[in-house]
């Protein structure tokens, strides 16, 4: 299949890349300073802000903002944040908008990891093809690929990567830029089945 090698000093030219990108960094430093301003999560003007721009910086999707602002309003986070509560993703990803309920998962433990990047990782659908992708060509998990819709799950298998890959001393946060990039890139090569 021919997947790059990656290696500790791959990983960080890479995040060196998407930190060099006016395009990822710029919307990076303005989420931050939208979470930085109001790192609480009890008045909803203050969420409904952090949601939007989350959604538009991210591409994450939210057909309507409002309700996932109140669902997280709703479930009075903050403890939980502190705590690194894992199960707080599926919490605020199961909310009903437009009368139905979705699973926003991405959006969710974007959400987390903007306020705790050392305790959440960012699930999104392009790192769960990177993981699938060298989990089938190098073994270092047994998961099967629905189970990344998990966060626990999802988890278990970004750690057993980063362990394989010894890149045991990137942050959360510098491991979900490099993930990102990286599956950017992998995004325009054909998978083989």
């Amino acid at each position: 299949m021919g997947l790059p090698a990656l290696t500790l000093q791959y990983a960080q030219s890479r995040i060196a890349q998407f930190d060099g990108d006016d395009r990822y960094f710029g919307a990076d430093k303005a989420v931050g300073l939208v979470f930085s301003a109001w790192p609480l999560n009890t008045k909803l003007e203050e969420v409904i802000v952090k949601v939007v721009v989350l959604d538009r910086l991210y591409s994450t999707r939210i057909l309507s903002p409002w309700p996932v602002a109140e669902r997280i309003v709703e479930l009075t986070i903050d403890t939980r944040l502190v705590a690194g509560d894992h199960s707080l993703v599926h919490d605020i990803a199961n909310t009903r908008t437009g009368g139905k309920s979705r699973y926003l998962l991405s959006f969710a433990s974007k959400y987390c990891a903007w306020h705790r990047p050392d305790q959440f990782q960012i699930f999104d659908s392009l790192v769960e093809d990177l993981l699938w992708r060298y989990r089938r060509e190098h073994r270092y998990d047994d998961f099967r690929r629905y189970e990344l819709r998990t966060y626990s799950r999802f988890l278990k298998a970004i750690d057993r990567f980063r362990l394989h890959f010894g890149l045991e001393s990137l942050t959360r946060k510098q491991l979900d830029k490099f993930l990102w990039i990286e599956a950017k890139q992998m995004q325009a090569q054909p998978q083989s089945k």
